[in-house]
C-alpha cells in the first residue's frame, strides 16, 4: 500500500531554469565576470543545491569565503525573480489531483533553499496541495542524503517502502534509495533519458500524465 508520493521540485513539478540562470548570470556580473553559460549549461549545473550551482557557474574557482558571498548575492536575486518565468509542467496538476483522490499524501523534497521552495509551491500549487515541503538549509544534509526524505516521511507517517519518489536526476534516484522508496525518473525535466537510464531507476516516465497510470498500477498491486 503506497501512502506517500514524494516529488523533487525543479525539473519535476516546475520548470525553474530560466530564473535560476538569470540569477546566476547576475551574480557573475557582480563579480565582473561576463556570463557565458547557456540554459543547457545551467541544466547541467543544477541538482546538488543552489550553492553548487553558483560554484559551477564560477567554474569552481571561488574560495569558500568568496563562494559564500556569491551565494548570498545569488539568493537575494533569485528570491526577487523566482516566479518571473517559473511554471508548472502541463499534466502535473491532474496527476496530483488523481493521487490525492486515492488518499495518498504528497510531499516536496528538494535541494532548493527552503524559503524559495515553500514560496514557489504555495504560489503555484496553493497552500495545502502538499502535506509538507522540505527544502535545503545550509546546516542540514541535502539530497541524496536521507535527511530530507526521512523528514518528509515522518511528517506524513509513512515508511520508505510505502512511498514513491519522483525526480528528474540521478540525485533523486539515490535519494529514493536512501529511504527504500520506489524511484521513478521523469524525463521531461532537466536531464535527458539517456542520463536517467544510467542512474538505473525503478521506472522512467516521459510525460507528467504518465504519473496517473503508473501510480494506479502500483497501488493495484
Amino acid at each position: 500500500m503506497i501512502k506517500c508520493a514524494m516529488f523533487d521540485l525543479d525539473g519535476t513539478l516546475v520548470n525553474t531554469i530560466d530564473d535560476l540562470a538569470r540569477a546566476a548570470d547576475y551574480t557573475l556580473i557582480q563579480y565582473g565576470v561576463e556570463p557565458k553559460w547557456s540554459v543547457d549549461d545551467y541544466l547541467r549545473f543544477v541538482g546538488n543545491g543552489a550553492k553548487l550551482l553558483v560554484s559551477r557557474a564560477f567554474e569552481n574557482k571561488l574560495s569558500d569565503e568568496e563562494l559564500n558571498r556569491a551565494f548570498a548575492i545569488f539568493k537575494a536575486k533569485y528570491n526577487e525573480i523566482l516566479l518571473d518565468n517559473a511554471y508548472v509542467y502541463d499534466g502535473i496538476m491532474p496527476s496530483l489531483d488523481a493521487i490525492k483522490a486515492q488518499g495518498v499524501k504528497l510531499a516536496v523534497v528538494t535541494n532548493k533553499p527552503n524559503d524559495a521552495a515553500v514560496k514557489i509551491v504555495e504560489t503555484l500549487f496553493g497552500e495545502g496541495c502538499f502535506e509538507c515541503v522540505y527544502g535545503a538549509f545550509e546546516d542540514k544534509p541535502k539530497k541524496p542524503d536521507k535527511y530530507l526524505p526521512s523528514s518528509a516521511l515522518a511528517t506524513v507517517g509513512a515508511a520508505g517502502e510505502e512511498s514513491i519518489f519522483f525526480g528528474d536526476s540521478d540525485v533523486d534516484v539515490e535519494t529514493a534509495r536512501s529511504v527504500g522508496a520506489y524511484a521513478v525518473s521523469c524525463s521531461w525535466g532537466f536531464r535527458d533519458r539517456e542520463t536517467l537510464e544510467k542512474a538505473h531507476p525503478d521506472s522512467i516516465i516521459d510525460n507528467p500524465a504518465d504519473i496517473i497510470n503508473f501510480f494506479k498500477k502500483t497501488v493495484d498491486k
